[in-house]
């Protein structure tokens, strides 16, 4: 009876050990979910960064390659970036 006894001891302290190693792997579990929701918005935001800077460096180079042009090659490139941003606009609203 004494040896029945003992494992049912050893069985509870085995049954609490798995439910604290449990507790713990879902506390570091939340933890790992926040560090993940906290890099994805950090990437987020940095790739509208991104994104901000490459529209900069359009317009710079645009505006730097105008400055040395006639009115007519001008109105030309302006033309060009409009029928580029009607495309766009139509791959997006299909």
């Amino acid at each position: 009876m004494k040896d029945l006894s003992s494992q049912i001891t050893g069985l509870k302290k085995k049954a609490k050990q798995l439910v604290e190693n449990y507790q713990s792997v879902k506390k570091e579990n939340n933890k790992l979910k926040e560090e993940v929701d906290r890099l994805v918005k950090n990437l987020d935001e940095k790739n509208q960064q991104v994104m901000e800077l490459t529209n900069k460096v359009n317009v710079l180079k645009i505006s730097g390659s105008v400055g040395n042009e006639s009115t007519k090659d001008v109105k030309l490139k302006i033309n060009e970036l409009v029928r580029e941003i009607d495309s766009c606009i139509a791959q997006i609203n299909k």
